[in-house]
């Protein structure tokens, strides 16, 4: 059985499989992907198996067995399903069009072309009649928004020592990028009608205090010594809530942060800290809470030297007649809970992340054949590189 990798691709496009980037969510974001994935495995005589997540959510599993009795450890290719939404995009989300050798669609580029090469590359590993080492094919739910299927997924032990996350690098060689704590704080004020505000006291004008000593924290980090791949950490208050209505002094301000953190940082003693200089700077007078983050994940550094990238490097050479430079990047990923499970990882996959979210989200069908290959030939050379 042989697939085409952009035919896959344009069929899981049409799929949605839109995160709503919430809490909790109950919606089966990924069902119809994941129906579709383990019908193309099984019908490639894989080992298949849907992995509960959360409610109405699964991850889909090949495994791809050696031929032959092996203790071996072998390799995961890794990617996502989900998608983040499709608002404002400017092209229909899921009808995938091809012109002048891009692909058009939602999840295109982030990150389905990973899949579809991977799927590709997995099947015709499925057909060699010699295998010597295990291979896995995991496709995971809710990456977009707080990374559950990668959580759930190291609840198992799987047969594999080392790992590719299918995340768009142009194919380059990703070892780290940086984790994520996201949290509220909130400031407490009095509720006075807008006639006489001297009778309250204005959450707003006491969270405009905070916003600046925020402000002042993130100018701190950017004088901290620099990650020699990630560069420094960050902080960002994406959202600021306040207030019912003109006519009422508000009586609470919340404000939502996200701090970027370094390999060796830790994400509790992130907002602790961040916490701390707060504090110092606004004094006693104004009422602060913080709420325990909503989501703490970590960062992934891989050694330069691992067994895992330089099997990928030596792919590359081999198939691509070129060798990626070790980069970071400052996003997140589902390859640092693989590495926390013990599982050496590293994120290469097709497509350019300034294309991914987009309004009119693409890929490159050179890079999805380019992916393809590449990830072939990774799998073909596993006996001797892992």
């Amino acid at each position: 059985m042989t697939l085409d990798p952009v035919q896959l691709l344009k069929d899981m496009v049409a799929i949605p499989s839109v995160n709503p980037m919430m809490v909790n969510t109950e919606e089966p974001v990924e069902r119809d992907m994941v129906d579709y994935l383990e019908l193309v495995l099984l019908r490639a005589r894989i080992d298949c198996e849907r992995q509960p997540v959360s409610a109405g959510r699964e991850n889909v599993i090949g495994v791809v067995h050696p031929t032959k009795p092996s203790k071996a450890k072998g390799l995961m290719l890794n990617s996502h399903m989900d998608t983040v939404p499709v608002e404002n995009m400017t092209i229909d989300p899921f009808d995938p069009v091809v012109k002048n050798q891009l692909l058009f669609g939602r999840g295109s580029c982030d990150a389905k072309a990973s899949i579809a090469a991977m799927v590709t590359a997995v099947v015709a590993y499925a057909n060699r009649p010699e295998r010597d080492v295990p291979v896995v094919f995991a496709a995971v739910a809710d990456e977009e928004f707080s990374f559950l299927g990668s959580w759930k997924l190291i609840e198992r032990e799987w047969p594999v020592s080392a790992c590719v996350i299918g995340e768009p690098t142009r194919l380059a060689t990703v070892i780290a990028h940086k984790g994520v704590v996201r949290w509220r704080m909130w400031i407490a004020g009095v509720s006075a009608h807008g006639a006489t505000p001297e009778l309250g006291r204005s959450a707003i004008y006491d969270g405009a205090r905070v916003a600046l000593s925020l402000q002042a924290y993130a100018k701190a980090l950017a004088n901290e010594s620099p990650h020699w791949l990630l560069g420094r950490p960050t902080i960002n208050v994406g959202k600021v809530q306040g207030g019912q209505s003109v006519n009422i002094v508000p009586d609470r301000c919340v404000f939502e942060i996200e701090r970027r953190l370094l390999p060796h940082e830790d994400g509790l003693a992130a907002v602790a800290d961040c916490e701390a200089f707060v504090r110092k700077q606004i004094g006693d007078e104004i009422e602060l809470q913080i709420e325990a983050p909503y989501l703490v994940d970590p960062a992934l550094e891989t050694p330069a030297d691992a067994d895992v990238v330089k099997a990928l490097t030596e792919a590359q050479k081999a198939e691509l007649e070129f060798e990626s430079e070790l980069q970071g990047v400052h996003y997140g990923t589902d390859g640092s809970k693989l590495a926390r499970a013990g599982i050496q990882t590293v994120v290469c996959g097709p497509g350019d992340i300034a294309d991914a979210h987009n309004k009119d989200e693409h890929i490159e069908i050179e890079q999805v054949e380019l992916a393809t290959r590449l990830y072939t030939r990774l799998l073909s050379n596993l006996s001797r590189n892992l």
